[in-house]
C-alpha cells in the first residue's frame, strides 16, 4: 500500500511557500538594470513578475501564469534573469500539476532544461544545477501518481531515481543539507512505488540522518514514513493467543 500522499504534499507546499518568499529574480538590484530607462521591457518584467507573485501567493496560478511568460519573454536581452525566472516559473507549474494540472508538468521540465543548459554553459546563477536536478525530478515523480498506464508510469519513476541520484553529489558538495535531505525523501518514495522496500528504508534512514545532524524542520515527517517502511517489510508479529 503506497504511503498516503498527504504528508508529501505538505513537504512540497513548505517548499512552494520558501520559494515564494524568496524573490525568484533580483533584477532591481542589479546595476545593469537600475541603469536602465524605467520605460524598459525590464521595467514592465519587474512588473509582471510583482502581479504573478501575488497571484501565487494567493493561489490563483490559471492569472499568474501568463505573466511570467510575459515576463520571461521580456527579459530575452538578459539570460541570467530570464533563467533564473525560469526556475521560479518551474516550481510554479510542478506546484499547480500536483494541486489540479498534471498535462503542466512537460512545461515545467522545460524551464529546468533551459536553466541546466544555460548552467552547464558555465553560468552561474542562486540555484545549483544539483538542486534544477533535483526539481526536474520532482516533475517526473509527481507526474508519476496520476499516470494511469504502467509501462509510462514505470519510465517516469525510473526517470525520477536517476535525475534525483544525479543531485545528490552536487547537494552535498554544496552542504545544501535541507534540499539532500529533502532529495532523499523523494528517492525514498520512488523507491516505495516501485515496490523496492529495502531501498526505500535506506534512503529515509539517510534523510533522519541529516535531519537529526542538522536539526531540519523535516524530522518528525521523515522519522514517521521511515517507520511506516519499516513496519511494512517487518510487521507486528501475529499475536500466538489468537486465532486471528
Amino acid at each position: 500500500m503506497h504511503r498516503n500522499f498527504f504528508s508529501f504534499q505538505i513537504l512540497f507546499c513548505a517548499l512552494l511557500t520558501l520559494a515564494i518568499l524568496v524573490p525568484a529574480i533580483s533584477i532591481t538590484q542589479q546595476a545593469q538594470i537600475e541603469k536602465l530607462d524605467s520605460h524598459s521591457s525590464t521595467h514592465g518584467a519587474v512588473t509582471w513578475v510583482n502581479e504573478a507573485e501575488t497571484l501565487a501567493r494567493k493561489g490563483e496560478y490559471g492569472a499568474a501564469l501568463p505573466l511570467y511568460e510575459k515576463a520571461i519573454s521580456a527579459l530575452s536581452p538578459y539570460p541570467a534573469q530570464q533563467q533564473a525566472l525560469r526556475y521560479r516559473y518551474g516550481i510554479v507549474l510542478n506546484a499547480l500539476g500536483a494541486k489540479s494540472r498534471p498535462d503542466l508538468y512537460p512545461l515545467a521540465r522545460a524551464q529546468f532544461k533551459s536553466v541546466l543548459n544555460y548552467l552547464d554553459s558555465g553560468a552561474e546563477l542562486p540555484h545549483s544545477a544539483a538542486r534544477v536536478r533535483s526539481a526536474m525530478a520532482h516533475t517526473y515523480h509527481r507526474q508519476a501518481a496520476s499516470e494511469e498506464t504502467i509501462t509510462q508510469r514505470a519510465h517516469l519513476l525510473n526517470t525520477a531515481y536517476l535525475l534525483y541520484k544525479s543531485a545528490i553529489n552536487g547537494l552535498s558538495a554544496q552542504e545544501e543539507w535541507h534540499n539532500l535531505a529533502i532529495t532523499y525523501f523523494n528517492i525514498g518514495q520512488v523507491c516505495e512505488w516501485q515496490g523496492n522496500l529495502e531501498e526505500a528504508i535506506a534512503w529515509l534512514e539517510k534523510a533522519v540522518q541529516l535531519d537529526l545532524q542538522y536539526k531540519l524542520p523535516d524530522l518528525k515527517e521523515d522519522a514517521d514514513y521511515l517507520a511506516t517502511l519499516r513496519q511494512q517489510v517487518e510487521p507486528i508479529g501475529q499475536n500466538p493467543e489468537t486465532t486471528l
